[in-house]
């Protein structure tokens, strides 16, 4: 008889890897919450998130949505280029 180790599905790098992709703490599955450092990277996303949003309040919810998507991609995003084409302070050519 041939038994395999059998890896638990929820190990520390399973849920690292999840913690990656959630975007609450109340998504986290139970068996995630017993590693601290799993805890630690969705916490430290969420004040991202809610620090991120304080830069983008005058925005329609799209323009923010876009804007916050270009700064993920180390993108400028429309109201950048706006802003550094009309500035006359700058003699820049971008």
């Amino acid at each position: 008889m041939l038994l395999l180790a059998v890896e638990p599905k929820y190990n520390r790098k399973f849920c690292e890897r999840l913690a990656q992709t959630i975007s609450t703490e109340t998504d986290v599955p139970q068996q995630c919450r017993d590693f601290d450092t799993v805890m630690i990277m969705v916490r430290r996303r969420e004040s991202k998130r809610s620090a991120q949003a304080v830069a983008f309040e005058g925005m329609t919810p799209a323009e923010a949505a876009s804007a916050i998507a270009a700064r993920e991609r180390g993108h400028l995003n429309p109201m950048q280029i706006q802003r550094r084409m009309t500035n006359r302070k700058s003699n820049r050519v971008w």
